[in-house]
């Protein structure tokens, strides 16, 4: 073995690669890696931006003020209310609209039963007939009873869907407002 650092015969010597092209190297990777953060960092934010609103959940219902404790009188009739409520659907911002109505009646002191008017039958309006006392459907003739159970004979699956109801401090009267599918017999919320 020999301790000369020369290569074998016959082997090309290797050339250093120059100095300029290792720099010119390193300068192009480093704007390549620069300029791709730049892009990527407001393409990210502006697809964030855009499915932003597609990504949240579905409502599962809305809390509405109707009214006071106090304008619902103890034994009365229920009363109809119609539901009013500013939403924003994806990008789109709406102000205050009618989305529904909901009958209220006062069951006792602080006991407020809630009573969608749709119709779980086909979605029509529920009407209460205080002669008879009773909720009416015109659609199909059909009624409920004023626990909202169903009188026979009715094309309705299901009695009227009820909603929660909460009573604050100040006595107002909250309803938790949402939709539910027609036609089937369990109470589904309509997303």
């Amino acid at each position: 073995m020999s301790n000369d650092p020369s290569p074998p015969q016959g082997t090309p010597a290797p050339t250093p690669a120059p100095e300029g092209d290792r720099r010119e190297f390193l300068k192009t990777a480093a704007c390549v890696a620069l300029g791709t953060a730049c892009v990527l960092v407001p393409v990210a934010a502006g697809v964030t931006v855009l499915f932003g609103p597609l990504r949240k959940p579905a409502p599962d219902g809305s809390w509405v003020e109707l009214t006071k404790l106090d304008a619902l009188k103890t034994g009365d009739a229920p009363r109809l209310f119609q539901v009013f409520i500013e939403r924003t659907d994806a990008w789109t911002r709406h102000g205050r609209n009618a989305v529904g109505a909901v009958f209220l009646e006062r069951l006792s002191e602080n006991h407020v039963r809630a009573f969608q008017s749709a119709c779980p039958h086909l979605g029509c309006a529920v009407e209460w007939r205080g002669e008879e006392k009773h909720f009416f459907c015109p659609c199909h003739n059909s009624a409920f009873s004023h626990d909202g159970e169903i009188i026979n004979p009715s094309p309705s699956a299901r009695g009227l869907d009820t909603l929660e109801v909460a009573i604050h401090g100040d006595g107002s009267v909250w309803v938790k407002f949402q939709d539910f599918k027609a036609g089937v017999k369990q109470k589904l919320p309509v997303a």
